[in-house]
């Protein structure tokens, strides 16, 4: 888990909790984000059920622009999400900062 002071875009979103009951995924992270996630990434489901929302895209996931450019298809398909619009508007921290849990506030929008 990173932090507190890691994630200046939609920190307040959390509860600070990796997982829910049991290890399961934390319910902030829904099923459709982390599919969505797995096949941007082209990962098996597994890995992004270990997901949490303190994981931060770049740092701790090392999504590259093109895993970036897939994860911003999905999103726009699935949930009608910009990706490309909310990184567009961060500095260089705040695309370093940017998290999990954030894109599960930004599909829930």
């Amino acid at each position: 888990m990173t932090d507190p002071q890691h994630s200046s875009v939609h920190q307040e979103t959390f509860s600070g909790a990796a997982s829910g009951p049991s290890g399961a995924p934390s319910p902030v992270l829904g099923p459709g984000l982390l599919a969505a996630l797995a096949e941007a990434a082209d990962a098996l489901p597994e890995w992004a059920e270990s997901l949490a929302p303190g994981d931060r895209l770049d740092a701790d996931l090392a999504l590259d622009e093109s895993e970036f450019a897939a994860l911003d298809a999905l999103l726009r398909e699935r949930f009608g999400a910009d990706l490309g619009a909310l990184r567009a508007g961060l500095d260089l921290d705040g695309l370093a900062a940017l998290t999990v849990g954030d894109l599960a506030e930004l599909v829930r929008r």
